[in-house]
């Protein structure tokens, strides 16, 4: 359905008397050229998959490269409308209201003083509800710890259920999501440091709880292990062998620090270094 719209905006020009009788006076205008005559319409309704109207919805129109170039709401009968919208052949339409998923697109092209109609039927969210536990895993420096194990246990009627292993990124954080209401604790492990427990209790929905992890250092198991063979020139190992470890600095001498043996199969093995 086309819309015919005039091609210019209506002018106004300057006052002038007429004093005298047949005075002939001269008024002129320069019209300017109406920005939205080659606009068209978009109207349409957001309903449930039941066929429920639904008011208040948010309905989004993107171009083609995903610029917001207009937004409104549902009146009480479930009704949008978009004018002025400038005619083009990629646009895509969303809608979305609280409780329902984002709708998929609805891609439409809009000719000169045309006027469209797009209908939406919006599926119900079932994790609307659902809650988010998020967080940080730090060391005792306040430095983030990236690639730290993360475990999410539910507890029921004092028994506890693994649901959710995730991993701190580069910058120790980590997100749980679609958590339901109850009680649940984060087990968080991370390579030379002590395990920590932190209980979580999601009492109410949609609700964000926020988990500040601080490991402390494991010194034992934060330290390397220096191993090989001491073998002769037939290569056979050779047992009881001393192997003496020395630190090396870049200005100092060479600091011995450790001292052991080789075993039967003339390996050696320093641990803690």
């Amino acid at each position: 359905m086309s819309i015919i719209k005039d091609e210019f905006i209506p002018g106004q020009s300057t006052r002038k008397n007429i004093n005298g009788i047949a005075q002939t006076i001269r008024l002129d205008l320069s019209l300017s050229r109406n920005p939205h005559v080659n606009s068209g319409t978009i109207t349409g309704t957001v309903k449930d998959v039941d066929g429920n109207l639904i008011s208040d919805a948010v309905v989004l129109i993107m171009d083609g490269a995903y610029a917001a170039i207009a937004n409104t709401i549902t009146g009480n009968d479930g009704r949008y409308s978009f004018s002025l919208i400038p005619s083009g052949s990629t646009y895509r339409a969303y809608a979305q209201s609280p409780g329902f998923l984002l709708s998929d697109a609805m891609p439409f092209s809009l000719g000169k003083n045309q006027r469209i109609e797009i209908d939406f039927a919006l599926v119900t969210n079932d994790t609307d509800a659902y809650s988010i536990i998020a967080g940080e895993v730090l060391n005792a420096y306040g430095l983030p710890i990236k690639s730290a194990s993360v475990e999410l246990y539910q507890v029921v009627q004092n028994t506890t259920k693994l649901l959710v292993l995730t991993f701190s990124n580069d910058i120790g954080q980590f997100v749980f999501r679609d958590i339901g209401l109850g009680s649940y604790f984060l087990k968080i492990n991370a390579t030379g440091f002590f395990s920590e427990y932190y209980p979580v209790e999601i009492k109410n929905p949609k609700s964000i709880s926020h988990v500040n992890a601080v490991l402390k250092e494991d010194l034992k198991a934060s330290k390397g292990i220096i191993l090989g063979i001491i073998s002769d020139n037939d290569e056979m190992p050779l047992a009881n062998a001393d192997v003496i470890l020395y630190r090396v600095g870049t200005d100092k001498a060479p600091v011995p620090v450790a001292y052991t043996r080789t075993n039967h199969e003339g390996i050696y093995l320093f641990v803690n270094v």
